[in-house]
């Protein structure tokens, strides 16, 4: 293990979820300064719920990091219901839906599967920059399990920088805040057994998927 590489990996992604927290911990702030200020009875509760809905979301997305990122999200086991509430919320904020499919035979679900589904959903977000839907597939067989995210929407595409860091030759040292989340999804595939395949043949839409052996 190159501890330096993990560790610029590491600083890639605190990047990200900083960026990603401010918009709404920095709109809590703003919504309370405003209440403290304002006398108009109105603008005062248009200033509690701006505050409101901030906290709210600030609070969705860390619940959401937490399963992504930390060991939360490779505990989940096989009832993956609040992973699915938890993508609906956060991806609501961004004009996406999620289609959350998974197969009733797919009993004794893997470790970190949950944490992988999390991070494809992220990285199937990212493709969609109107708007648009994401589905959850997850889907198991004699001795296989395949999961997969499709997106589609208008302008659906994968960003430039996303097929770098999937490649076999991408370093972290090159990664950069935006595109350390595709190298971080193929790295909890890669840790599974399997690795991340991506498709991006068909017009607006983008294909994510992960074949694993039962």
């Amino acid at each position: 293990m190159n501890i330096a590489i993990d560790l610029q990996v590491a600083e890639l992604l605190a990047s990200r979820l900083c960026h990603d927290l401010v918009g709404p911990v920095g709109a809590v702030n703003n919504g309370l300064e405003l209440l403290e200020d304002e006398d108009d009875a109105e603008m005062s509760r248009e200033a509690l719920n701006l505050a409101a809905d901030s906290a709210e979301r600030a609070a969705v997305a860390l619940q959401y990091f937490r399963f992504a990122y930390g060991m939360a999200g490779s505990r989940v086991g096989g009832n993956l219901d609040e992973l699915r509430d938890l993508s609906v919320k956060f991806l609501a904020k961004h004009k996406i839906s999620v289609d959350w499919a998974v197969s009733d035979q797919a009993g004794e679900l893997p470790e970190d599967l949950g944490k992988l589904l999390l991070n494809m959903v992220l990285l199937g977000a990212e493709t969609l920059p109107m708007g648009g839907k994401v589905s959850v597939e997850v889907d198991a067989g004699a001795g296989s399990l395949e999961a997969r995210v499709v997106t589609t929407g208008e302008r659906a595409a994968a960003r430039d920088d996303m097929a770098p860091a999937l490649a076999d030759d991408a370093r972290p040292e090159d990664l950069t805040p935006r595109n350390v989340q595709a190298y971080f999804t193929r790295m909890v595939a890669r840790r599974m057994g399997s690795d991340l395949a991506l498709d991006t043949s068909a017009p607006g839409t983008v294909r994510l998927t992960v074949a694993l052996a039962g």
